[in-house]
Parts: structure tokens; sequence; C-alpha cells
């Protein structure tokens, strides 16, 4: 399978999935700041995709956010005046039988955004594109893997990125090291082709498409794997590390 990174060289780049991307009718972006240069690329590549962009946290879209988009000043959240995830898309005038992306940058709220989203829905999404916050609370990595349990029904990832703009927390006595948050880029199940073939997949990272988010500083070498104890990162080996799907 075909990735390519779009998006900013730092942090706001994303892997995607080239040919997935380009049978999307819209692309669904929560959390977009000042840096919306990976809804450009989409946008100069992809023409004809409806673009529609949610962040609460911004007056305005930055002077380099694409012309055709919408933007809505509301956040992804399961708080009152929040939007979820099927609201989002219908905001987008998106058909019910389109194709759509999604991308969540949304600084924690995505596991309740995930967590409330009907299983069904999941159907219709080619590509989600992910950062996963706060994987250094231990207290809420139960949770966490319930979250991920979800998606697996519909979604397998094929490729993670540590972001290197938060630190990682050290395990002393499993002597690992877990970022705090982590990019990930799903597609959908029924969409792998048929004669692709599955590997193991416990590349360290970073890959060879893969940027530091924070430049200067080195990035992230995801070297979590092994530890049997964690029961939260065996559901994130699991569902990130097991199968990597390949042309």
């Amino acid at each position: 399978m075909e990735l390519e990174r779009w998006g900013s060289e730092a942090d706001g780049g994303y892997i995607i999935p080239t040919r997935l991307m380009e049978h999307i009718s819209s692309l669904i972006s929560g959390g977009v700041g000042d840096n919306v240069e990976f809804e450009a690329d989409v946008a100069r590549r992809l023409p004809s995709v409806r673009i529609t962009m949610f962040d609460h946290t911004v007056p305005s879209l930055p002077i380099h956010a694409p012309r055709s988009a919408m933007w809505f000043q509301h956040g992804l959240g399961d708080q009152p005046g929040f939007l979820t995830l099927v609201d989002a898309v219908q905001r987008s005038d998106a058909g019910s039988s389109d194709w759509v992306a999604i991308k969540l940058d949304i600084e924690g709220a995505e596991w309740t955004v995930l967590d409330s989203t009907p299983e069904d829905f999941w159907k219709r999404v080619s590509v989600l594109i992910i950062e996963f916050h706060h994987l250094n609370d231990k207290q809420a990595w139960n949770y966490y893997s319930t979250v991920l349990s979800k998606l697996d029904a519909h979604l397998i990832p094929i490729h993670v990125h540590g972001n290197n703009h938060d630190s990682t927390v050290h395990f002393t006595r499993e002597g690992v090291h877990v970022p705090h948050t982590l990019e990930v880029t799903y597609i959908n199940r029924s969409l792998i082709p048929r004669n692709s073939i599955p590997r193991i997949w416990n590349h360290p990272g970073p890959t060879s498409l893969d940027r530091p988010n924070k430049m200067g500083i080195p990035d992230l070498h995801l070297d979590y794997w092994v530890p049997r104890k964690f029961v939260f990162l065996r559901r994130l080996k699991k569902n990130i590390g097991k199968m990597f799907w390949m042309r």
C-alpha cells in the first residue's frame, strides 16, 4: 500500500494511504489551530473533496487555509455545545453512501469522541488520522483499551509515530518509555486489497516518511511492544503493531 506524507514537514504532517484518499468525497478535520497545511495539501491534490474543519479554540482560520473549505467554530467532544462525529459529517453535507476521511487532533477529547461514536459510523470512514493524547495516564489505560477495541471492529492501523512535542514517561521496572502522544493512521478493513500480505510489524520507528513534530529534537523510538504486564500497551500492540498491510 502506497503511503505518502501530506502537510507540514514537522508538526501538522501526516502519513496517508494515497489511493484511498483519492476516493473520498469529504474530509472532516477536528482541531486545526494555526496550521492547516495538511488540509491545504488535500485541497491542492484532491480539489473535488469537500473539506470541513472544526475548532473552537481559534477566532479565525490562518491565511493559508483552503478557500473552498468550510469552518465551524465548534469543538468536537461530549461537552454541551460541542459536536459529535455524526454531527460533524452532517455539517459537511457528505452523502450517506460517500466515503469520508477524518483527521482528529483535539488534545485529548478524542477518547470520549470515539467512545460516543456509533459503531456503524465507521463503516463509511475510509481513512482515520488521529493523535492519541495522555497515554502517560496509566489510570485511564483500561478505558483507552475499550475505545481502541471499538475501532478495531472496522479499522486497522497502518502507521504509527510518536509525537516528540511531548516527552515520554519512563516505567523503570518494565524498562520502557511510553510517548505521551501517538499519531496513528487507520484504514477501513473492507478496503484492504485482497492481494495484500499481512506481516508482523515491529518497527521501532521513525520510518523514512516520519519527521520530528518538534524540529531540533530527536524523534521518538517506539520501544514498548514487548512488556506483558501492560494491558493497555498490549492493546496498542495488538491494534497498532500486529498487522502492517503491504501491497
